[in-house]
C-alpha cells in the first residue's frame, strides 16, 4: 500500500511542475524622447544665389512626433511669411492658399514629416511632400520654400479659439521658425536686399546658409520665436551646422 500511494505521489508531482513556467519578461515599446506635442524639428535655409550649393535649393522644413500617440496631421498646418527688411514688426499673416499648407495622413510616434521645396533634390532631402514655387526668379523671393534666413515658418493646429482663418477652419500658432514680429538684424554678402535681413540664432549672426536642429532637450513646441532662438549656443533651441555647410544626413529621422 506505502509503496503503491508512493508512486501516486510521485505521478501527480511530476506531471503537475513539468509545465514549463515562462519568465519571459514583455518587451517594452521603443523609448522616445518625449514631446507634449508635434514640433518644428529640423529645417535649412540657403540663399538662392549661393553658388557653394551649386544651383540646388533643398529647402525643406521637417516635424517630429515625439509623443505616445499616432497623430492625424489633417489637424495641422503650415504656415509661410517672408520678411523685407530689418525692423518692420508685424503679425503673422496667412491671406491666401499659397502662404499654407494643410497636412493630411498620420504621423506615427517618433516619426518625422518632411516637408521639402519643389526645388529640392530628393536624393539629399526625401521629403513625404513638396509645397512651394518652382521659380527661381528673384521677383518669388517671397514665395514658399525659400527659406534663406528670413523667411517664418510657423506649425498651427486646428483651434475653435483660434485667431487664423486658412479656408473654413480656424488655426493657433504652436511652434514657429523666425517670426515677423521680432526684429532682424542687417549681415552683408548677398547681391539681394532681401538676403541680408536675418534672425541671429544660438548666437550666430549670419543664419542664411544653415542647417538647424531642434535639441533633445526640447519637449513642448513654442509661439515665441524671441525666446527659442536664443542668444547663446547654450540658451538657444536650436542646434546650428557651420555655415555654408549643409547637413543633410539626418533628414526624415528624430533628431533625438
Amino acid at each position: 500500500m506505502n509503496r503503491r500511494l508512493l508512486v501516486a505521489f510521485a505521478s501527480i508531482f511530476f506531471f503537475g511542475c513539468s509545465s514549463k513556467v515562462d519568465f519571459t519578461v514583455a518587451p517594452k515599446p521603443p523609448a522616445y524622447t518625449e514631446t507634449s506635442e508635434l514640433i518644428i524639428s529640423e529645417i535649412s535655409t540657403a540663399i538662392n544665389t549661393d553658388a557653394n550649393a551649386g544651383g540646388v535649393r533643398n529647402h525643406y522644413v521637417e516635424l517630429y512626433n515625439g509623443t505616445s500617440e499616432t497623430l492625424d496631421l489633417s489637424q495641422y498646418a503650415i504656415g509661410y511669411q517672408a520678411t523685407f527688411d530689418e525692423g518692420t514688426l508685424s503679425d503673422w499673416s496667412f491671406p491666401t492658399d499659397a502662404t499654407y499648407l494643410k497636412l493630411s495622413s498620420a504621423l506615427e510616434p517618433g516619426k518625422c514629416y518632411v516637408i521639402a521645396s519643389t526645388q529640392a533634390d530628393p536624393a539629399f532631402v526625401p521629403g513625404n511632400i513638396t509645397w512651394g514655387t518652382s521659380s527661381t526668379s528673384s521677383s518669388d523671393a517671397s514665395s514658399p520654400l525659400q527659406l534663406s534666413g528670413n523667411s517664418g515658418i510657423a506649425l498651427l493646429k486646428k483651434d475653435a479659439g483660434g485667431t487664423y482663418i486658412l479656408g473654413n477652419d480656424t488655426y493657433k500658432i504652436i511652434d514657429v521658425f523666425g517670426s515677423p514680429n521680432v526684429a532682424r538684424i542687417t549681415s552683408s554678402g548677398s547681391s539681394s536686399s532681401r538676403n541680408n535681413f536675418i534672425w541671429p540664432t544660438a548666437g550666430e549672426s549670419d543664419t542664411r546658409n544653415r542647417t538647424f536642429w531642434r535639441k533633445k532637450t526640447v519637449h513642448d513646441p513654442s509661439p515665441d520665436w524671441s525666446l527659442t532662438m536664443g542668444t547663446t549656443a547654450d540658451n538657444s533651441q536650436w542646434t546650428l551646422s557651420d555655415d555654408r555647410a549643409w547637413d543633410y544626413s539626418n533628414v526624415g529621422l528624430p533628431t533625438r
